[in-house]
C-alpha cells in the first residue's frame, strides 16, 4: 500500500529551485498539483519508514510554462518559470503537471515517534562540512544542508552554552546501508545564514565559509535550503 507523503514546506521558490537544480548532475523533475487548496511544486528526495519526504512551495501559478529555470548571475539567484529552454547558462527542471494525483498524495502522513530522524549534534561547521562533502564525493549524490529555526522545547536537553542558539543547520544521511536508524547531523547557530552555499576546502585547514557563488576553484560547495518552519522530523 502506498503510504502518504511527509510534506516539508520550503521558505521560497528560490530555495526550491536551488534544491532541485543547483549542483545536480541532472536537475530533479518537479510535480505540480493542487494540495490543501493551493497549487504546489513538489519534489520527492528521500524516504523514511516507507513515506516519501516531499519538499514543496505553494501558491504556484505556472500557467503554460513547462520548466523551472535556475541560474546565478553576479552573485544573485534567478529562479523563474519558463516555457522553453533557451538560456544555456541556466539549469532547467521539468514541470510535470498532475491532473488527478493519487489520493495518498493529498493526505499528509501522521508523524509518529518512530517516523523521525535521530539528531546527532556536531561540534562545528568543519565537522558538518567534512561529513557531507565526503559523502557527496564518494556516493556521487548531492546532499543539501537544511536551515531552520530551533524550537524552544528542546532547550532543556542541550548544554547551557547551546541553549541560546536560534537556528539548526544540518543534513540527513546514514553512514551504513544496513542501519535501521536514520540520522540527522547538525550544528547550532546563533544567527540565520543569508548566503546560498557553504564552501569547504580539503586542501586547506581554514574553516568553512558561506558564499553566493559556486565558481571559485579548489572548493567543494554545499547548498543551503531554508525551511519555512521547524523541521518536523528531527528527534533531538
Amino acid at each position: 500500500m502506498l503510504k502518504s507523503p511527509i510534506y516539508i514546506k520550503l521558505k521560497s521558490l528560490n530555495d526550491f529551485a536551488r534544491l532541485v537544480c543547483s549542483l545536480e548532475r541532472i536537475p530533479i523533475p518537479i510535480y505540480e498539483y493542487s494540495y490543501q487548496n493551493s497549487d504546489i511544486f513538489a519534489a520527492q528526495l528521500d524516504t523514511l519508514n516507507g513515506h516519501s519526504i516531499t519538499y514543496y512551495v505553494d501558491n504556484i501559478k505556472s500557467g503554460e510554462n513547462q520548466y523551472l529555470s535556475y541560474k546565478i548571475n553576479n552573485n544573485n539567484e534567478e529562479a523563474a518559470m519558463v516555457h522553453s529552454i533557451k538560456d544555456t547558462s541556466a539549469l532547467y527542471s521539468p514541470i510535470i503537471k498532475l491532473s488527478i494525483p493519487p489520493q495518498s498524495f493529498l493526505k499528509p502522513a501522521k508523524i509518529g515517534a518512530t517516523t523521525k530522524y535521530t539528531g546527532v549534534g556536531l561540534r562545528d561547521l568543519f565537522s558538518l562540512s567534512k561529513l557531507v562533502a565526503y559523502h557527496t564525493i564518494y556516493e556521487e549524490s548531492t546532499l543539501p544542508l537544511f536551515l531552520f529555526p530551533k524550537t524552544g522545547s528542546n532547550d532543556s536537553d542541550l548544554p547551557d552554552e547551546e541553549s541560546n542558539m536560534k537556528y539548526v543547520l544540518g543534513s540527513h544521511l546514514n553512514l551504513t546501508d544496513s542501519s535501521d536508524t536514520s540520522y540527522f547531523y547538525y550544528v547550532l547557530l546563533e544567527e540565520v545564514i543569508e548566503k546560498y552555499f557553504m564552501k569547504f576546502s580539503m586542501q586547506k585547514s581554514t574553516a568553512p565559509s558561506f558564499s553566493n557563488h559556486i565558481d571559485e576553484h579548489g572548493f567543494i560547495y554545499l547548498k543551503i535550503i531554508k525551511l519555512h518552519d521547524v523541521h518536523p522530523l528531527i528527534k533531538f
